[in-house]
C-alpha cells in the first residue's frame, strides 16, 4: 500500500523530499559533535521508559541463595525433602558424612530427580573440594534413613566410592572440614566424633559410608583447626 501511494504522488514530491533530507543532515552536520550529541541524547529522553530496559547479568539473574559462602546453590527437587524452619523446628545436634557411591555429576542428577526421594544438603566434588548445597539447612534432607536423625543433622555428601581411597584428596577434606567447622560453630555443635558420625553409625542404617578408608582422625583435627 506505501508503494501505490508514492506513485501517485509522483516524482516531484520524492524529489523535494531528497533535498530537504539532505539539507537537514547538512544542517546538522554543522552543529559540530558536542551539539550532535545534545540532539541524541534528548532523542533518547523522550523514548517511553518501558522501552528502554535493562538487561541484568546473567551472573546475577542465576545467583540463589546459599547458607554456606562459597558453596554453588543446585537445588535438589523439592520432592526429595521435606521444608522446614530448623533450628526453630528441630535442633540441629549431628553432621553426618556420606559418600556418595556415585560421580559428582550424577549425585546431583539423582537430587534433582523427584523419583528418588533422596538428598543432602551438601556435596564436595573430589577433584578441587568444590561445594554444592542441594538442601537448605532450615529444611530436613532425606539422607540419614532415620526420621529423627534427618530432623537433626546436616548431611553432607563425599565425591567417591567406600573402596577407592584416592578419591578422598587433600582438597575435599580441607574443604569439608571448613564447611564442617563452619556448621558446628553456627548451631553450637560439638567438633568431636560423637556429633560428626558417619551414615554407617546412624542408628538402624544399612550404610557402610564412609567407609574404613575415611581418615577420621585427620578429619577432626582439620575441624578444629579450622
Amino acid at each position: 500500500m506505501d508503494r501505490a501511494r508514492n506513485r501517485a504522488q509522483g516524482t516531484a514530491e520524492n524529489k523535494g523530499t531528497t533535498e530537504n533530507t539532505a539539507s537537514s543532515l547538512t544542517s546538522v552536520s554543522a552543529l559540530g559533535p558536542s551539539r550532535r550529541r545534545l540532539l541524541q541524547g534528548a532523542a533518547l529522553a523522550a523514548v517511553p521508559a518501558a522501552l528502554v530496559t535493562t538487561r541484568p547479568h546473567p551472573a546475577a539473574a542465576g545467583t540463589r541463595a546459599v547458607d554456606y559462602p562459597g558453596a554453588e546453590s543446585v537445588p535438589a527437587s523439592t520432592s526429595n525433602y521435606t521444608a522446614s524452619n530448623r533450628p526453630t523446628s528441630y535442633p540441629i545436634d549431628y553432621v553426618v558424612i556420606h559418600v556418595t557411591q556415585e560421580t559428582y555429576l550424577d549425585t546431583l542428577a539423582i537430587f534433582k530427580n523427584p523419583a528418588k526421594k533422596v538428598s543432602a544438603h551438601y556435596v564436595v566434588r573430589s577433584t578441587d573440594g568444590h561445594i554444592a548445597q542441594c538442601v537448605r539447612e532450615r529444611n530436613v534432607g532425606w539422607h540419614a534413613g532415620n526420621w529423627s536423625y534427618n530432623t537433626r543433622s546436616i548431611g553432607i555428601e563425599h565425591e567417591g566410592w567406600v573402596d577407592k581411597p584416592e578419591y578422598f584428596t587433600d582438597e575435599m577434606y580441607a574443604r569439608s572440614a571448613a564447611l564442617t567447622a563452619a556448621i558446628c560453630e553456627k548451631y553450637d555443635i560439638p567438633k568431636n566424633r560423637e556429633y560428626i558420625i558417619g551414615h554407617s553409625e546412624v542408628p538402624g542404617a544399612d550404610h557402610t559410608d564412609p567407609g574404613r578408608y575415611w581418615d577420621w582422625t585427620r578429619y577432626i583435627r582439620m575441624v578444629n583447626l579450622t
